[in-house]
């Protein structure tokens, strides 16, 4: 004799989705449109992930510089070579990528990280770079992340770690202020090496996560450091890349 469960799967849907929308938000933090109940992550619309630009062209296979004409390493890569040995993000730091990064660094939205490092994770794999050792995080300065309540590089680089099963390895601190956002480029530039230590040495590859890739100086600093206390590779990844008026292919 078959029993039939008191369970109503319809109705227990329905009732899922008005217990959604009556205690989770109910429009997108982008586009302020109604957040549907299937899509939508971390109060984000479909739609608005959906318009998350993503690099697609040939990029410089050294830096990830979509100012290139084909995939092989662009002029300055060739005439200056960085200490990392490759590097890619996921999209260029405009429309909604550029409003999650906002999201996710100044309006206290961490519950981003996860979402993100997915994309993040997918770039990755569409590098086809080897494993690496250990995940790391591009470190921020005790006093800001006192007053954002977390740090977002390592928001990511956890989430990343995880979605690669990888290990996670708090490895760095950042000394002084050393604030980059609002500096010129050539004063980023400048970025002293000191800013940056190791506390604790990373062996073999180091995978650097950081949110946004600007001019490279603060990977590069990162990367001097892990190489300078045991790492023998370091990649980056970000999520985001700025453009660089000026860069030669």
């Amino acid at each position: 004799m078959l029993v039939r469960s008191w369970y109503n799967f319809p109705a227990m849907a329905k009732l899922a989705e008005a217990l959604a929308l009556t205690f989770l938000p109910s429009t997108c933090a982008i586009c302020s449109g109604a957040l549907a109940w299937s899509g939508s992550r971390a109060g984000i619309c479909p739609g608005c992930w959906g318009r998350v630009a993503r690099h697609t062209g040939p990029l410089c296979p050294v830096c990830g510089s979509p100012d290139v004409a084909a995939a092989e390493p662009c002029l300055a890569c060739r005439t200056a070579p960085p200490p990392w040995r490759a590097a890619a993000s996921v999209g260029p730091y405009e429309g909604a990528l550029r409003d999650l990064v906002l999201l996710f660094k100044t309006r206290g939205r961490d519950e981003l990280a996860a979402p993100i490092a997915a994309m993040m994770a997918d770039a990755f794999r569409r590098a086809g770079w080897k494993r690496p050792t250990s995940v790391v995080a591009v470190p921020m300065t005790w006093l800001r992340r006192l007053r954002r309540g977390y740090d977002q590089a390592e928001l990511l680089g956890r989430a990343v770690a995880r979605e690669l099963e990888l290990p996670f390895v708090r490895a760095m601190r950042r000394r002084g202020r050393g604030a980059q956002v609002g500096r010129s480029r050539s004063e980023r530039l400048r970025l002293p090496a000191a800013t940056f230590a190791v506390r604790r040495p990373v062996a073999g590859a180091a995978l650097l996560i950081d949110d946004v890739f600007t001019t490279g100086a603060t990977a590069a600093s990162c990367a001097r450091a892990l190489l300078g206390s045991g790492a023998n590779q370091v990649d980056v990844l970000t999520f985001a890349r700025t453009p660089q008026p000026g860069r030669i292919p």
